[in-house]
């Protein structure tokens, strides 16, 4: 029997994550400064000209076999500062389109437009979605309530930036009535999170990603805080009903596990599946490679736009699988369904410049999480009559909705 809950069912994915995941980084300045933010390296100086993006473009077009569809999503830093290039960028993809009649991309691709959402409302960023819609999908961050945003996600002068946020926001909805958002969780944020997801819902947002942060940033106690506001979530969803109309990746249906599985012994997120480029036309398995969001490594390229990718580097990124990279304890743990990593995050804080060692430092974070996930399946059986139905558990690493 067809279970009518929402809450649970993982994150949408544009076309169930066959297409191609490529990632334009513009600039790698931004006008915010938000506190918890990897991108230490944020500058002005590295901004990617059009002769390396019509270059890219082309890149993209040369690989042979190419996907069912593409998603281009143009980054930062924030994308929005460069609106002029990342408009010249959308036309030359288009035109080398057009020039390519039978290309499986001809429709199927969006243009994701990944954004901190200060200078979403402005004439030229209307115009862009405008001239390209059914294509188009803003994604804009709002971090929850207003002081929860404001607590993080400032201006360089401090001020927060929720006002104009939360306004663009309501201006978002309007225009893509499916459209997600993204909040981050540190430690002194625990006591929002509730709260914070709970207010992007009640904005309009179906569909919010959210994530306590990998790093090495946690304290005493704030497993059994997390692990309590995720309950009084459970509890407010099932009380107002969000549990049948809403998502939230914080929550999953219980899946079989089984470690012998190819399936189950693979990487957690999306590097291996996507690229990314910066502004010198190098070639990145995703953003967080790249040395601006780097502390104690180096970059670590995969090849460049001009040369291709470097097999022997790529070599290592192929093997990347659960098993591994992770310890003894965590292939054991009872609680590992749904546990996340980040790679780039692994490599930079390992022993060495390896990207095989599992950084561990949200595993209470995780326990908490997953001891909450029991709760509100056994409190939407108790209070409405539904279990979980057994489904593929989409990765939470690329959503795209459309």
């Amino acid at each position: 029997m067809f279970q009518a809950y929402q809450l649970g069912r993982g994150l949408h994915q544009y076309m169930d994550g066959a297409a191609q995941f490529c990632t334009l980084v513009v600039t790698e300045q931004c006008n915010l400064r938000c506190k918890y933010c990897y991108q230490l390296g944020k500058n002005s100086q590295h901004t990617m000209s059009r002769e390396v993006a019509f270059r890219a473009v082309d890149f993209f077009f040369e690989q042979p076999s190419p996907s069912e569809g593409i998603i281009l999503e143009f980054t930062g830093g924030e994308c929005t500062l460069e609106i002029d290039l990342v408009r010249d960028i959308v036309e030359y993809f288009k035109s080398q389109l057009r020039q390519r009649p039978g290309h499986p991309w001809q429709t199927a691709y969006v243009l994701m437009f990944s954004s901190n959402g200060t200078l979403y409302d402005t004439d030229k960023f209307q115009r862009l979605l405008w001239e390209n819609r059914g294509h188009s999908y803003p994604a804009i961050t709002i971090d929850g309530t207003k002081r929860k945003h404001d607590r993080a996600r400032v201006f360089a002068d401090g001020r927060g930036s929720y006002d104009i946020v939360a306004r663009n926001v309501k201006l978002l909805v309007r225009q893509f009535p499916n459209a997600s958002t993204k909040i981050t969780f540190s430690s002194e944020d625990l006591p929002y999170v509730s709260e914070s997801v709970i207010h992007a819902w009640e904005l309009g947002i179906k569909s919010v990603a959210a994530n306590a942060v990998f790093e090495n940033v946690w304290k005493p106690g704030d497993a059994e805080l997390y692990e309590s506001e995720l309950k009084k979530l459970a509890d407010t969803a099932i009380e107002k009903g969000f549990w049948r109309t809403h998502r939230c990746n914080l929550f999953w249906a219980p899946q079989p596990s089984n470690p012998d599985k190819q399936e189950d012994d693979r990487n957690w997120c999306g590097t291996g599946k996507m690229v990314s480029v910066d502004a010198r036309g190098n070639l990145f398995p995703c953003l967080r490679f790249q040395g601006f969001c780097l502390s104690n490594y180096s970059e670590r390229s995969i090849g460049n736009i001009y040369d291709g990718y470097n097999e022997n580097i790529l070599r290592s990124f192929y093997c990347l699988r659960k098993s591994l990279q992770s310890k003894k304890m965590c292939l054991e743990c009872e609680m590992r369904e749904q546990c996340a990593w980040c790679c780039a995050h692994n490599y930079d804080s390992a022993d060495s410049d390896t990207i095989f060692q599992r950084a561990t430092f949200i595993c209470e974070m995780h326990k908490a999480r997953w001891r909450a996930n029991q709760y509100y399946w056994e409190q939407l059986e108790e209070c409405c009559g539904i279990k979980p139905d057994y489904f593929v558990v989409t990765e939470q690493a690329i959503s795209c909705p459309i």
